[in-house]
Parts: C-alpha cells; sequence; structure tokens
C-alpha cells in the first residue's frame, strides 16, 4: 500500500523516516518494539 505524504504529515513522516532508517540504533530498536503487535502486513 502506497501513502500519500502531505503538507499536514510530512513532519510526522520525516520524523518516523529518521527514526527507521536514522544511524542511532535505539530509537529504531524502539519504535519496532512498540509498533510490532500492531503490525498486519509485513514485506520481508
Amino acid at each position: 500500500v502506497l501513502l500519500q505524504v502531505t503538507i499536514e504529515n510530512a513532519k510526522e513522516a520525516d520524523r518516523i523516516f529518521d527514526i527507521l532508517m536514522g544511524d542511532e540504533v535505539l530509537p529504531r530498536k524502539k519504535f519496532i518494539q512498540t509498533y510490532a503487535k500492531k503490525v498486519k502486513n509485513l514485506d520481508i
């Protein structure tokens, strides 16, 4: 599923992108642990 990023959610999308793709491991690990049980579709 593709989602369109709009001006309203661009700041949040940028924050999440930085967490998931950034150099720091701890924020990524916390994000994954927090939302892992809510995942419905996972593309590995």
